[in-house]
């Protein structure tokens, strides 16, 4: 008889079901047992790294000690330099402030600029200073004693970078924007001295020829400029990504420069596709097809080789800001925080692609690094601003902590197992746990450490829980490190009930004709949620349906429901009803993952029924551990029948039509009536009581006809009465006036 578009249904309530939840989060934690295992399922990367790193297999090993130093209390901290003394200066943000920590660690202001960002730091001879700032563009001179002075201004500019002489009497800067190079001289002050179609120059180096090199953004461009003739600049590359960020003195002596591409589409900038850098005139594009554009790497490491020549050293997808090159550890970089992770994190950058972490920890984005010396890297972050020092041989034990895993619930901890390619001595092992996703005094403490490759979890019920090891250390020559290769928790997750958390019956708002998609003879339905349903006929139906007259659709009632469960186990749904003078259930719809679904009542006889929706969680438990429970919703009114009309009398006098009928319904009180009048316009009919509210009404009215002005018809007048009740259903009658 009727069909519903379930399949419109499903795609057109789906902005609905969104809002009240239905969709499941993925990656759910089911009831039962449960495992957090590394590396599958998990990577090393995402664990805190004190003293340990991850290898180029992704395993746990010995790394670097990482402790805090430096200026506390500044937001970014743009740059740290060598003080030549085993100390070092950061230039902050965004108070201007530049910080001078000693041998010792011991820190303090060295000077505040009339400046809000310390953005480049070069150090010159007798532990003086230059600063480039911005965004006011101002350049200054530090003495020894921290005593600054204003060198010059670069108008609305940024001051990027700093180059020098040996003696530190010329002093080029690279500013921005646009893209400039100035000199510096005692005696001449600032000069402009070349322009480059850039936005942004953010590095320059003096190479050993005595020329410059520098690099730009937007586009990623690299330049080499003589300072006798610093009008006639030779581009040396114009790469892919959008900005070469920095020059570095790498194995060799080599120079090697950091290319890094901010495109959000992954196209770079230059040279990323047919039309933009080839010869290629626009009549003859076509002849080519449709070329895709290369995916840009995010970050790349190019050498500068003989004449000018350049070659690819490293390229990736790993997020960089900045990279070093260090005599023993090779190349490293640094970033933003991983969104995925949120954790700082130094990598080992391995030619041609590759890259793992040396040292990771809580703390901001990673904005400059400097080699110290030969066993220190200092590396300067924003958001929060400090400086973390990297590979101090100190007492500290070589640590990596998980981060809190989550049981989504209070859960029963079982064991801790591990595995390793064996080093000397032994890892250490702990744990703890809580109710809060971050660590604090509400914790149980670290339990006592042990050996063992597969212990027992002593812990109370708690939603999260940390693990920590701790590796020996080995010292130069005396023993294989030990390797981490996998870790797995597991626990037991009590089942708890599934709960229906709505239940509702849709409410109608609107019929129209027409399904979802188009026009045709099929009907939609919109509810008061905005849902809509669209009910389909058979194709041999030759009556059309009006709006008022799509009551065929009434009798299917549409029902949603929001359904949620304490372990994220997955749900299915029965819904069933009852008679009110029954006590049996009746199955509507079969065991289903939906939260939809609807009720054909022109099955079932009229009368007040109750309407529930069964859920049960046995998709993801056995038989005896399976709960449910249900959510009812009633009574709920089942009227199918029309009103009923009788003692309808048409009789026409001078000017008028007098009409008399009386209408009864069994179930439903009556709501409306109408009198379709002999040229087709239809005019509501009041009760003899005036108001259409009981399940029987009297009508006896006169209509003035014929109404001067309006077509009469052809006599005998036709007139056609219709009623409704307040279920939808409508009783019609036609009379002839005579």
């Amino acid at each position: 008889m009727m069909n519903i578009n379930i399949a419109s249904l499903r795609r057109l309530s789906l902005a609905t079901l969104l809002l009240v939840g239905l969709l499941l989060p993925s990656g759910v934690l089911a009831a039962g047992q449960m495992f957090w295992d590394w590396p599958a399922g998990r990577k090393f990367k995402e664990v805190e790294l004190k003293g340990t790193a991850v290898d180029q297999n992704g395993f746990l090993v010995p790394g670097f000690s990482t402790f805090e130093t430096g200026p506390s209390g500044a937001e970014v901290c743009w740059r740290v330099i060598s003080d030549g003394d085993s100390g070092f200066y950061t230039g902050t943000g965004h108070a201007g402030e530049i910080y001078h920590t000693d041998a010792q660690g011991q820190t303090k202001v060295f000077t505040t600029l009339e400046s809000a960002e310390v953005f480049s730091l070069r150090a010159l001879p007798k532990g003086e200073l230059l600063a480039g700032c911005g965004p006011d563009g101002h350049l200054f001179h530090v003495n020894a004693q921290g005593e600054s002075r204003l060198l010059g201004q670069i108008p609305g500019g940024y001051v990027w970078a700093i180059a020098t002489t040996a003696d530190g009497k010329t002093i080029w800067l690279g500013t921005g924007s646009p893209a400039k190079i100035y000199r510096y001289t005692e005696d001449g002050g600032l000069e402009d001295i070349v322009t480059f179609p850039a936005q942004n120059v953010l590095d320059v180096m003096l190479d050993k020829d005595g020329t410059l090199l520098v690099s730009t953004q937007g586009p990623g461009l690299v330049y080499r400029v003589d300072p006798k003739h610093p009008d006639k600049p030779w581009l040396i590359c114009e790469t892919r990504q959008d900005e070469v960020r920095q020059f570095i003195r790498g194995p060799e002596e080599k120079v090697f420069f950091l290319a890094l591409n901010n495109d959000e589409d992954g196209n770079g900038g230059a040279d990323s596709g047919v039309g933009k850098n080839m010869a290629v005139p626009p009549s003859l594009m076509s002849l080519f097809g449709t070329l895709e554009e290369p995916v840009v790497d995010k970050a790349a490491l190019f050498r500068l080789e003989e004449n000018n020549g350049y070659s690819l050293w490293w390229s990736g997808s790993l997020d960089l800001m900045i990279v070093a090159w260090h005599q023993q550890w090779g190349w490293l970089g640094g970033g933003p925080l991983s969104a995925e992770e949120g954790l700082a994190s130094v990598h080992r950058l391995t030619p041609p692609a590759g890259n793992h972490i040396l040292a990771s920890w809580s703390g901001g984005d990673i904005l400059d690094l400097h080699v110290l010396d030969e066993s220190e890297l200092l590396v300067s972050q924003a958001h929060p601003g400090g400086i973390q020092r990297l590979g101090h041989e100190g007492d500290d034990p070589l640590m990596a902590i998980s981060p809190a895993l989550d049981g989504g619930r209070p859960v029963s901890w079982g064991r801790l197992s591990w595995q390793a390619v064996p080093g000397k001595g032994k890892p250490r092992w702990s744990v703890r746990s809580g109710n809060r996703s971050v660590p604090d005094e509400t914790w149980t403490p670290w339990t006592d450490s042990w050996t063992e490759e597969n212990h027992a979890l002593d812990l109370p019920d708690s939603r999260f829980i940390q693990w920590r090891v701790e590796l020996p250390r080995t010292g130069s020559g005396s023993g294989k490190p030990w390797q981490i290769t996998a870790v797995s928790v597991s626990a037991w997750q009590k089942n708890e009930k599934p709960v229906v958390r709505s239940f509702t019956i849709e409410n109608i708002s609107d019929i129209s004709l027409g399904g979802l998609v188009g026009m045709g003879d099929n009907v939609t339905q919109t509810f008061e949620s905005g849902l809509k349903v669209e009910f389909g006929r058979k194709s041999s139906a030759t009556n059309k349906a009006e709006p008022r007259r799509a009551a065929f659709t009434r009798p299917v009632r549409v029902m949603t429901w929001q359904g949620v469960d304490p372990n994220l186990d997955r749900l299915l749904y029965r819904l069933e009803y009852r008679r009110e003078s029954e006590a049996s259930w009746r199955t509507i719809v079969e065991e289903t993952p939906e939260q939809l679904g609807s009720w054909d009542t022109s099955d079932v006889p009229d009368g007040r029924y109750h309407v529930r929706v069964r859920v049960n969680d046995r998709l993801d438990n056995p038989g005896d551990l399976v709960l449910s429970s249900t959510r009812e919703s009633g009574p709920l009114l089942v009227d199918n029948t029309p009103p009923e009309i009788s003692r309808l009398k048409i009789k026409k006098l001078p000017g008028l039509l007098q009409i008399s009928l009386r209408v009864q319904d069994t179930t439903s009180v009556l709501s409306q009536a109408f009198i379709r009048l002999p040229d087709g316009q239809s005019q509501r009919l009041d009760p003899v009581d005036r108001i259409c509210d009981s399940r029987q009404e009297d009508f006896q009215v006169e209509i003035p006809w014929p109404v001067k002005g309006r077509p009469s018809g052809d006599e005998p007048w036709q007139l056609r009465v219709e009623v409704w009740d307040l279920s939808g259903n409508a009783a019609v009658a036609e009379g002839e006036a005579p």
